[in-house]
């Protein structure tokens, strides 16, 4: 469907551009086909933009700009998509194209595991707990990213929750999705012998605990500050700021429109640099060519 003639192209900076609709559309028709019911009335694109909207400002349902869809429509949609796990999909699908795009295999061979506890909310009190090291009552986010930072799997669950136990919930759903992942890289907690050997007899895959360094201030720690970054950008969405959502199925969603969203800003990116070092290329290779003379009359 065109973009509607009435809605400004250059609008929001959270909106999709063209190039990245075109390679978000048949995605989103290939995982949630559109095949009963009467046409829709509304843009596909713009509902995905009204929650790229609030997913980045962190506004409420109510309080999306009226240019946008009904915000009862977007809702819907939304949770529509949270329940029969969308997000999920286009996230593992978008982060495959990724990786191709860097030159990489799609599937990733090593990953890096941690944990983020997020304050609560009155809305978030139902699957909710107290973390005694952070001194925080909330929920924690549980991620697991690739080398390059983009995450593959999330799990959000009570903040009470030992990052041990539940890093078998995390590994499941991560080697439903992918099965070549042979190394994970984490921190010390999840230094305990069972599990450690659960995962490499569950999974043949090897998790490498990286130690702090015994100095003084701060240091960089190898492997790890690579997820501790995907919490950065993650933290930059300011509907993660807080965990607002009644249900962790919704919590994780928006942490994948999140990763949805800086993946398909890092594919332009490489297809732009690329664009230019070609440019580049040809420019020198036309400026060592010699002048040719002109022509004897």
């Amino acid at each position: 469907m065109p973009w509607p003639k009435e809605v400004p192209a250059k609008r929001y900076p959270s909106d999709l551009t063209d190039e990245e609709w075109q390679l978000l559309e048949p995605i989103f028709e290939e995982v949630e086909p559109y095949t009963t019911g009467r046409p829709r009335e509304k843009d596909l694109r713009e509902i995905i933009n009204a929650i790229f909207y609030l997913n980045k400002t962190g506004c409420q349902w109510r309080y999306l700009p009226k240019d946008f869809p009904s915000y009862k429509l977007v809702s819907y949609y939304y949770h529509k998509w949270v329940k029969n796990k969308t997000w999920e999909k286009i996230n593992t699908i978008i982060h495959r194209k990724l990786r191709k795009e860097l030159g990489r295999n799609e599937n990733p061979s090593a990953g890096i595991i941690d944990s983020q506890t997020v304050k609560g909310t009155p809305e978030s009190a139902q699957e909710s707990g107290f973390d005694g090291g952070k001194k925080m009552r909330g929920r924690k986010r549980h991620i697991v990213v690739d080398t390059t930072g983009y995450p593959i799997v999330v799990v959000v669950h009570a903040a009470n929750i030992y990052d041990g136990h539940a890093a078998k919930e995390v590994l499941s759903l991560l080697f439903s999705i992918v099965n070549t992942v042979r190394k994970i890289w984490a921190d010390g907690g999840y230094k305990g012998e069972a599990f450690i050997d659960w995962c490499k007899e569950k999974f043949n895959c090897v998790i490498e605990i990286v130690k702090k360094e015994k100095k003084k201030g701060f240091h960089v720690l190898p492997r790890r500050w690579v997820v501790e970054r995907t919490f950065a950008w993650l933290n930059r969405y300011r509907r993660l700021s807080k965990d607002y959502e009644r249900k962790t199925s919704s919590s994780q969603s928006h942490v994948y429109v999140a990763s949805i969203r800086l993946m398909l800003r890092r594919i332009f990116k490489e297809r732009a640099k690329k664009l230019a070092e070609s440019a580049e290329k040809l420019a020198e290779s036309m400026a060592l060519l010699p002048a040719t003379a002109p022509a004897e009359a």
